[in-house]
């Protein structure tokens, strides 16, 4: 899939372009993901369209666990 520009924007940075997100195995192949990633923040993210700025739709952004470390003594 090619990214679009112009009609699609980071919900993070503002940038107009992703890529599809590819992972080299052990053997050397390349694995081509699920994910994408804005090109410049490098978010990820798993459907353009519902992560354009431009869109109305819930981005499904999750807000990551909150872990508290142990105060330094």
């Amino acid at each position: 899939m090619t990214p679009h520009t112009g009609q699609w924007r980071c919900r993070v940075c503002g940038f107009d372009r992703w890529h599809n997100v590819s992972v080299r195995r052990k053997n050397g192949a390349l694995y081509q993901t699920s994910f994408y990633a804005c090109s410049t923040c490098s978010v990820m993210f798993l459907n353009p369209a519902q992560f354009n700025a431009f869109s109305d739709a819930a981005p499904n952004v999750e807000m990551p666990n909150i872990v508290r470390l142990p105060a330094r003594r």
